[in-house]
């Protein structure tokens, strides 16, 4: 139900950790030949694609969904006979971190949440409260205010939030008339002009704070904590928020103290080495990619564009882009999109798709019944539906056939 609500109101999707956009509209290399509001939503869904490349939390997030696979593969595999939706029996250590993953992303996006309207004349108010969440103690912040109808609603807010806050913004930059609900793109910008208004009233700051709460595993307590420090120094320019949260924020991993900036280059390696796992080939697009987000010398791609008095426009997204590429893209109103830099092609990245794709048809998180490739391949017809692992040369078979399931007795609980 939520990816049907955000392909029909919201017009796209990103699936952290799979490099893969979804558009529900136009798209073209030449970003020129867009429109505004499909330009809009091409950038929503980029700004998604770099909060996971380019942040710890976004890392965090992507490695454990690799490790997820992983297992489930290997639990597959040997397997004669598999029920859909399986249900794979995960280590204990990948149990606790997406259990850790879970709270700290906030309270999930409920269909009903598209029709509150958030009333901005009243209080917007807020608190934190400590959890115990596998052992570790967790910060949770909750947000309490009141819609258009008088009716009052407490959500704890997380990296959800602020990802969904931080990208609509970055679109509203190239298209003013773009429309978001308040839960979960509004709400955070509403709550920082009420009590942060240095920041809530300026946006390229507003998203900078954003940007440097993903750099803690506890995202949604670090963003208050930056915006009291940001209101308490008002003068204070996003990117020299984000020089001095990466100074004054040590992180402690085996006894040795880093940077923040310095733990993400090196969380960057466990990254390339966790898509290395799970694909098992050569991966040089992602060492690509993971070279030049590598943050060295002030090099922070996604701050760097909007660290400027001059307005934000489609330039600046061709310079991401010239920077970052594009992933593998599927856009309903004009094909499919596979990703190269520097005119090289990407297999790499389309076998972590697929790979990613069938791990989510097996665990019941894409429509059984129906192959999840069929936008990959380009081709449509009765042998995509009931068993697609059967057909033969097509994708979804092959990567199928890594775990042998094709070969497998498969029962499909309805």
């Amino acid at each position: 139900m939520e990816r049907e609500r955000l392909e029909k109101e919201l017009r796209g999707f990103y699936r952290t950790g799979c490099f893969h956009i979804y558009l529900n509209g136009g798209f073209d290399p030449d970003l020129d030949k867009m429109c505004q509001r499909d330009q809009g939503s091409f950038l929503h869904e980029y700004v998604h694609y770099m909060q996971n490349i380019s942040t710890p939390f976004g890392i965090f997030e992507a490695v454990a969904l690799n490790e997820a696979t992983v297992e489930t593969f290997i639990d597959i595999q040997p397997k004669t006979e598999i029920e859909l939706p399986y249900n794979p029996p995960l280590s204990e250590e990948l149990r606790q971190r997406l259990s850790w993953l879970n709270w700290m992303n906030g309270n999930s996006v409920k269909e009903d949440d598209s029709f509150i309207f958030v009333d901005e004349t009243k209080e917007i108010s807020y608190g934190w409260f400590e959890n115990s969440i596998v052992g570790r103690t967790g910060r949770l912040v909750v947000l309490e205010f009141s819609d258009k109808l008088g009716n009052g609603h407490r959500r704890i807010i997380g990296a959800l939030d602020i990802k969904e806050a931080m990208a609509a913004s970055f679109q509203s930059l190239i298209d003013p008339d773009a429309k978001h609900p308040d839960i979960p793109y509004n709400l955070l910008r509403m709550f920082c002009k009420k009590h942060f208004p240095s920041v809530g009233n300026d946006i390229k700051k507003f998203i900078c704070v954003c940007y440097i709460s993903l750099f803690s595993l506890e995202p949604a307590y670090h963003f208050v904590d930056i915006c009291h420090y940001a209101e308490k120094n008002k003068d204070k320019t996003g990117f020299q928020l984000f020089e001095d949260y990466m100074q004054d924020h040590p992180v402690i991993v085996g006894g040795k103290s880093m940077t923040p900036w310095q733990h993400f280059n090196e969380l960057l390696i466990q990254y390339s080495q966790s898509i290395g796992g799970l694909i098992r080939e050569e991966t040089p697009y992602f060492n690509q990619v993971f070279e030049r987000v590598r943050m060295v010398d002030g090099n922070v791609p996604i701050l760097n564009v909007i660290n400027t008095d001059e307005p934000f426009t489609i330039e600046n997204v061709k310079t991401l882009i010239q920077t970052l590429g594009i992933p593998y893209m599927h856009a309903q109103g004009k094909g499919w999109f596979f990703p190269a830099l520097d005119g090289e092609g990407a297999s790499d990245v389309v076998h972590l798709v697929g790979a990613n794709i069938l791990y989510r048809f097996l665990v019941g998180k894409e429509l059984v019944g129906m192959c999840p490739l069929v936008a990959m391949c380009g081709q449509k017809g009765d042998y995509c539906y009931d068993q697609p692992w059967l057909e033969r040369d097509c994708p979804f078979e092959l990567i199928g056939n890594e775990i042998r399931l094709k070969d497998k007795k498969i029962i499909i609980k309805i």
